[in-house]
């Protein structure tokens, strides 16, 4: 008798764990749909500049546009980096009389993708930053900064660049 109530007190505890699920419910929101309709700028290039991190170097303003027009403006930027020795670091020669330096630097979880877009408006440039984080419920923890760093050609007018950022990232019931 006593096995025939374990194991149906077993069967009842399956049952119930088979109900149960231990994955979270998600969804997928784009908080930043306006990003897809942007046209993007085709004479702009990437950089495969890295400075030391914003951990480090407390020049380094997070959520803040850089636009860099000069040599003096560039060696200011990377002077710590280049104090501190950084083996990580890439410093590209930047032709400023050809090209303007503008970037965006952020923190980002490490399953997040940064995608930036310059479109010319009326009112100058606007540089437009999308991160699609694919993180759900744990936060990944490994200082993953994000520099997004592109040249603008000098004939250009970077007068007026202004900077929008979004996110896409699943929300989740964790």
């Amino acid at each position: 008798m006593k096995t025939a109530r374990y194991s149906s007190l077993l069967l009842s505890i399956g049952l119930l764990l088979t109900q149960c699920t231990l994955d979270p419910e998600c969804t997928w929101e784009d908080l930043y749909p306006e990003f897809e309709s942007y046209v993007h700028f085709d004479d702009v290039e990437g950089t495969d500049l890295t400075l030391i991190g914003p951990e480090f170097d407390p020049s380094i303003n997070l959520y803040t546009g850089y636009v860099i027009r000069t040599d003096s403006a560039y060696d200011a930027l990377t002077a710590f980096s280049i104090d501190e020795n950084c083996p990580y670091c890439i410093y590209p020669e930047i032709d400023f009389s050809q090209y303007t330096l503008v970037g965006f630097p952020l923190e980002i979880s490490c399953l997040a993708t940064n995608y930036v877009k310059l479109s010319a408006t009326s009112d100058g440039w606007q540089y437009s930053l999308k991160t699609a984080d694919q993180t759900q419920c744990n936060q990944l923890l490994c200082d993953n900064f994000g520099f997004n760093w592109i040249l603008l050609p000098k004939s250009a007018d970077t007068t007026n660049i202004a900077f929008e950022v979004g996110v896409a990232r699943y929300f989740c019931d964790c």
